[in-house]
C-alpha cells in the first residue's frame, strides 16, 4: 500500500510542476495580468508571503506576512505593478500597466509557506501604428466663411508624411 501511495503522491507533484509554466502575450503600452498559481491561495487565513520577480533579478512586488510591500521594489515597476485586491480571495494576480518591451521575460511567483513556485513567460509585442489617419474637413465658402453642407472625409497615409504649419 505504501509504494502505491508514494507513486500517486509523486505523480501528483509531477503533474502540478508541469502545469506551473504559462505564456502570456501583451502589447506595448497596454496592461497585462499574470496569475501566480492555479491553486487557491488564501492570504486571509494566515499572513502569507508572496514574491514576484522578473528574470530572477528584479523585484516586481512583494506581499510580506499578508501586507503589500514595495519597499524593495525595482524602480522600473514603480506605479506600474500591483496585486489586484479583488482577486485575493483564492488567487493572486499581478497586474502590470504601461507595458514596455523590456518587461518581456520570465516572471516568477513563489509562496514559500505553500511550496508554490510558478513561472510565466511574458511576451510583449510592439505596438503597431495605423497606416492611415482619418481626417474630416468641413467645406466653407471662400468669401463669406459660411459652412457649406458638404464634409470631406480624407484618408492620409502616415508613412513619409511631413506636416508644415503656416
Amino acid at each position: 500500500m505504501f509504494p502505491r501511495f508514494c507513486f500517486i503522491f509523486v505523480l501528483t507533484l509531477l503533474i502540478d510542476a508541469v502545469s506551473l509554466h504559462q505564456v502570456v502575450e501583451g502589447v506595448e503600452g497596454r496592461s497585462v495580468t499574470l496569475k501566480c498559481s492555479h491553486r487557491h491561495i488564501l492570504l486571509e487565513d494566515k499572513p502569507l508571503t508572496v514574491h514576484w520577480r522578473h528574470n530572477d533579478i528584479r523585484n516586481v512586488f512583494d506581499i510580506i506576512h499578508g501586507r503589500f510591500s514595495v519597499k524593495e521594489q525595482d524602480p522600473v515597476y514603480k506605479n506600474r505593478a500591483e496585486v489586484l485586491l479583488e482577486e485575493l480571495k483564492g488567487h493572486v494576480f499581478l497586474k502590470l500597466t504601461d507595458l514596455q518591451l523590456s518587461d518581456e521575460g520570465t516572471y516568477l511567483c513563489f509562496v514559500p509557506a505553500l511550496g508554490i513556485f510558478h513561472s510565466t513567460q511574458l511576451v510583449v509585442k510592439e505596438q503597431t501604428l495605423p497606416k492611415y489617419a482619418a481626417v474630416r474637413v468641413q467645406v466653407r465658402s471662400h468669401g463669406t466663411g459660411t459652412r457649406l453642407s458638404r464634409t470631406l472625409h480624407l484618408l492620409i497615409p502616415l508613412s513619409g508624411l511631413i506636416l508644415h504649419f503656416i
